[in-house]
């Protein structure tokens, strides 16, 4: 009897065992025997609503969860003893596994090269709410190519997975640099000079030049507006002027144009008898025109002439009694 009872209690445990297994196996979606990569980032802002177990995600798939979350002070900062230093380098370390298999590049799984790779390629680890409501936080995993890498290295055994800030994060960031003191002491001069000059009458006197000038250009404005409708008239006179030239060209251009055409005809009747005149001239003087030979032979005969003049010449010069006596006979007339 007491044999049969261990037996039923030894058989109740193993099957509590196995159901918890059994368990453990399908809330781990079948991970627990899969090979995971250990990694680690550090935020330097607050991860309230961070916990251990939070999922860590790419592109909205659960690549791992968060395992531990550890306040990591900087060595150096310590030495140093600067407060606001030592305030500046405190990270938080947060450790978390991932789930290989659920990673793969062109069918096959990637191994811990990937991520070296991809951190050169601008894989950065950020915060996110899981739910406003709740303010719970992730881990979302993305590509930052533009960001700086910034390692810390104080875990050597681990892959570190490089940190960027949350846009409210930088936000807070920049307000908490902003000195407000300065700010305010800044607003109370600047409220202290505008009193002075509300004091000292400036506002009144450089409101009055601002009536002044405002009277002036509306003058301007109206005097203006005078001498554009003054120009208007004008132009709409002018060009009423111009249309009654333009009609006027119309009507006198058919008795322009006649009179043209019957000069040009008169022209060409002009430039045809000089045709004929130049024709004339050049028959008048060529070389077979009558009137040339006549006068070639004129001048043949004034040649002549000459020539028994100069003779006579001659004669007269040597023997000045042949006009009594005659010439006398040389050996050469004989």
């Amino acid at each position: 009897m007491k044999k049969n009872k261990s037996l039923s209690i030894g058989a109740f445990i193993v099957g509590a065992i196995l159901l918890v297994f059994l368990a453990l196996l399908f809330f781990s979606g079948g991970d627990l025997f899969s090979q995971k990569e250990r990694v680690v980032m550090y935020f330097e802002g607050s991860v309230q609503g961070l916990q251990v177990g939070a999922p860590i995600k790419l592109k909205g798939v659960i690549l791992g969860e968060i395992t531990d979350i550890q306040i990591n002070f900087d060595s150096n900062a310590q030495d140093n003893g600067n407060k606001n230093n030592s305030a500046k380098n405190i990270v938080t370390a947060v450790t978390g596994d991932l789930a290989l298999k659920r990673i793969s590049r062109k069918g096959t799984e990637v191994s811990i090269e990937f991520f070296e790779e991809a951190i050169k390629n601008g894989l950065r680890a950020q915060l996110n709410f899981q739910s406003f409501l709740t303010g719970l936080l992730y881990v979302e995993l993305d590509f930052f190519p533009d960001t700086p890498a910034t390692l810390y290295g104080f875990k050597k055994n681990h892959l570190e997975l490089p940190t960027v800030a949350t846009g409210f994060e930088e936000l807070t960031k920049n307000l908490q640099e902003i000195n407000l003191k300065g700010l305010v002491n800044n607003l109370d001069k600047l409220t202290l000079h505008l009193n002075k000059i509300v004091a000292s009458g400036m506002i009144e006197q450089t409101l009055g030049s601002v009536k002044s000038a405002a009277d002036s250009f509306t003058l301007t404005a109206n005097t203006m507006r005078q001498d554009v409708s003054l120009l208007s008239k004008n132009l709409s006179h002018t060009s009423s002027q111009l249309d009654q030239l333009l009609a006027s060209l119309n009507q006198q251009t058919p008795i322009v144009a006649h009179e043209l055409r019957a000069s040009m005809v008169q022209l060409q009747k002009s430039l045809v008898e000089l045709d004929k005149a130049t024709n004339s001239v050049h028959q008048s003087f060529s070389e077979d025109a009558p009137l040339i030979n006549q006068l070639n032979e004129t001048l043949d005969e004034v040649s002549r002439s000459a020539q028994a003049f100069r003779t006579l010449s001659e004669t007269i010069d040597q023997q000045p009694e042949a006009f009594l006596r005659g010439k006398k006979l040389t050996d050469k007339d004989e």
